[in-house]
């Protein structure tokens, strides 16, 4: 039977549109490939049935296969060469500076900053996809990084999803028999610092999401695929759950400052977001560790309620909203350290 530890996922950036890169394909051109916790890509499609007519009878007299999309979401504990792929994708730009040493995944030590796209579209990615060992195999095409999320309990690990879109989807292709693994360590939530305002506090948990809320239901007249994937308003946001020691989070995301005593008018606080991951190991040869850093320069708190009961510990569960900053001045921006000398 087949059993689903044997499949495997591997992504590519897909410089040209219509044009499937295999992720597979020989270094120095090959993409990464990731363990994963679970999920898959499926087709989208409905059968048609038309509404019942006057003059026929009581039965469905015949039906048509609707048109094709195709989109999943991958659970995944996040390994820090394989997520600049899906960042780099899900918001648009990279520039890779390479710290020190020459050889990849050996001597180097390389950090990519990735940072959003405004007026160009986001990257296409390739993605390789083997169903078990014998199932099934797919090669997509045009593939659109939708969500992508991190989330850490203090006492779990580090865990994460992303959900894609494609346009195209081939069954049949050949597999690739030796993937380029992302082996890179695992992180728990004791390597994950946040700060708010330049302030620590000590979190129960974070979460952070980045939605590009594409449009993925545009059909045309003469085809049964998608006509293409279009990118609508970029959402960031976070969550974070404390055991405050006093009130002023709850005063300045209700309120509107921390200082003051009842609500008041105008726009609310701004304070800059930062969110560091370091890994125990080093990288390869080298003595660096993985790291990620997320700056978020302009965050709202979103107004959240106390609760109370019995004997329990005062604990708030905070939505924080990521704004436009001034001019010229990204919403976000990550810098992940690793082996690799380019995105893949």
């Amino acid at each position: 039977m087949p059993q689903s530890q044997d499949g495997q996922v591997g992504f590519i950036t897909q410089p040209t549109v219509d044009v499937y890169k295999d992720p597979g394909a020989a270094i120095p051109n090959d993409g990464i490939f990731m363990r994963l916790r679970s999920g898959s890509m499926n087709a989208n499609r409905e059968l048609l049935i038309p509404d019942p007519e006057i003059g026929g009878n009581r039965d469905v007299p015949d039906a048509v296969l609707g048109s094709a999309s195709y989109s999943g979401e991958f659970e995944f504990y996040p390994r820090m060469e394989s997520i600049t792929t899906l960042l780099a994708a899900a918001l648009g730009e990279v520039a890779s500076v390479t710290n020190a040493g020459t050889v990849e995944r050996d001597d180097a030590n390389v950090t990519h900053t990735i940072t959003p796209v405004d007026g160009a579209a986001l990257p296409w990615l390739s993605v390789e996809e083997g169903l078990a060992s014998s199932y099934e195999s797919f090669g997509y095409t045009n593939v659109k990084v939708n969500t992508f999320h991190l989330e850490s309990d203090a006492d779990g690990y580090l865990t994460g999803s992303v959900g894609l879109v494609a346009t195209t989807q081939l069954a049949g292709i050949t597999r690739t028999v030796a993937p380029s693994w992302d082996i890179t360590p695992l992180m728990v939530g004791s390597q994950v610092v946040i700060t708010v305002d330049g302030n620590s506090y000590s979190l129960r948990s974070f979460s952070i999401d980045i939605s590009n809320n594409l449009e993925d239901d545009v059909f045309v007249l003469g085809s049964i695929t998608l006509s293409g994937i279009e990118e609508k308003r970029r959402e960031i946001t976070m969550g974070m759950s404390l055991r405050p020691t006093d009130s002023t989070l709850w005063r300045q995301a209700v309120y509107g400052t921390e200082v003051a005593t009842g609500p008041i008018a105008g726009a609310a606080t701004k304070e800059a977001v930062a969110i560091t991951i370091t890994s125990f190991e080093n990288i390869y040869n080298t003595a660096v560790p993985y790291t990620m850093v997320i700056n978020i320069p302009q965050a709202i708190l979103k107004p959240f309620e106390n609760s109370a009961s019995g004997d329990d510990v005062i604990e708030n569960d905070i939505e924080i909203q990521a704004v436009r900053p001034a001019a010229g001045v990204d919403i976000m921006n990550v810098a992940i350290t690793n082996g690799l000398l380019t995105v893949r």
